[in-house]
């Protein structure tokens, strides 16, 4: 009898014993299946990063902390999580999972760490698992492939920017194609900041197109930099850095000459422009206004911007009619009381005391006929102002070169 009755303790309490096993164990109800808890393996990697076996050689940056999405995965067999935890800092979170499955795991690398490092996966019933992590240290953007290297001689500030499509312009005049695009600057090892704003053309089928800030359109990405010779500038295919807004004064108005004299009953009278409408654009660097105006012999679009380094520009674009009209002046921009325009290299020059009106355009933007000439017909083509009040500036730079740089993977 007595045996029996261990016999029957035993079934009895051998159900409940399971069970309990079952709860407590870190895999639940499966606690009684073979196999490894979980596995650690690579992940998503971009191209400029090797591996091998378990080990990364990764890139970090001055710049700020290098992200490597999906870079790791976690995959888990039994419905539980392991602590995640790094020597460098290099993962921002500290468990992984809860039902079993594949887990990617983002790693982010602090900016200016070089060394090694590891990637640490725990587990209370003492599996674990890890990522070697080897990093170099690079002057290079976070997160981007590839970059253009612009070399730039000139001097004094120079407004840069680039279009969605690649197009490259400097105060706002296009000087010429980038193979890529991007929206991050960087200069002298500094990050600069940037604008975005959309151009349109508000005329079709014009060539060249006029273009001018729209709620639509393609996007610029615009900064200033302050040359002193030859240097160089680095345009990365990354996303916009955080928007910082600076203090910039208002559009300035396009005081000056605009416009031809005509012949009239009480005699010849200047024809100047009257607005028809104004728009305003306000970006995290400039103010633009947007200006249409007619007058009897033409129409013309042109925008003013202010910038935040005490100067301004404008682009001008003119539009005559066909008319017969013969005019003895031609003043398509000279600002009031300045004296030229002066051929000065690709541009020409107007003096008022210090300050000097760079203009550029193909032909001379003010010019007298004697005897009188026709009065120009049809489009012109654009007119591009920069206003230097204290008469430093030096006029458009040289673009020296353009060269596409891709990064590779240190470890080969």
């Amino acid at each position: 009898m007595r045996r029996e009755a261990v016999i029957r303790t035993l079934l009895f309490f051998l159900p409940t014993l399971v069970f309990i096993i079952a709860l407590t164990s870190p895999g639940g109800d499966y606690a009684f299946r073979s196999g490894p808890l979980a596995e650690v393996a690579l992940g998503q990697l971009p191209s400029y990063v090797a591996a091998e076996d378990k080990t990364l050689y990764l890139y970090s940056s001055p710049y700020g902390p290098w992200l490597y999405p999906k870079a790791v995965e976690v995959r888990l067999f039994y419905p539980t999580t392991v602590l995640a935890s790094s020597t460098c800092g290099a993962v921002g979170v500290s468990s992984v999972g809860e039902a079993p499955g594949a887990y990617p795991v983002d790693l982010i690398i602090p900016p200016g760490f070089e060394g090694e490092c590891l990637v640490n996966f725990t587990h209370p019933s003492g599996w674990r698992d890890a990522v070697r992590l080897k990093v170099r240290l690079v002057d290079w953007y976070p997160g981007s492939a590839q970059r253009v290297v612009i070399t730039l001689n000139g001097s004094g500030w120079q407004f840069v920017q680039v279009g969605r499509d690649g197009a490259f312009y400097i105060w706002e005049r296009d000087v010429g194609k980038l193979p890529i695009s991007g929206c991050v600057f960087v200069f002298n090892k500094s990050v600069l900041i940037t604008e975005t704003l959309k151009y349109a053309e508000v005329v079709p089928n014009v060539l060249p197109p006029v273009y001018a800030p729209s709620d639509k359109g393609v996007e610029r990405y615009g900064a200033f930099v302050k040359l002193q010779g030859v240097e160089k500038l680095y345009v990365y295919d990354a996303p916009c850095p955080p928007a910082v807004n600076v203090s910039v004064p208002p559009a300035p108005t396009l005081r000056g000459e605009m416009g031809v004299v005509l012949p009239g009953y009480a005699g010849p009278f200047f024809d100047s422009p009257r607005a028809e409408g104004v728009r305003v654009f306000k970006t995290a660097l400039r103010e633009v206004n947007y200006t249409v105006a007619t007058a009897k012999s033409y129409r013309v679009h042109f925008y003013t911007y202010s910038t935040p380094v005490g100067m301004w520009g404008a682009v001008i674009r003119y539009q005559f009619g066909v008319s017969t009209y013969l005019t003895t002046l031609v003043s398509l921009y000279k600002p009031l009381n300045a004296t030229g325009p002066f051929r000065q290299g690709v541009a020409w020059l107007y003096t008022d005391g210090m300050s000097k009106y760079w203009v550029f355009s193909r032909s001379s933007p003010y010019y007298t006929c004697n005897p009188p000439c026709g009065v120009p017909s049809g489009w012109t083509e654009p007119i591009y102002v920069v206003a230097d009040p204290t008469g430093t500036w030096g006029g458009w730079p040289a673009v020296i070169s353009v060269v596409q740089e891709s990064l590779r993977p240190w470890k080969t």
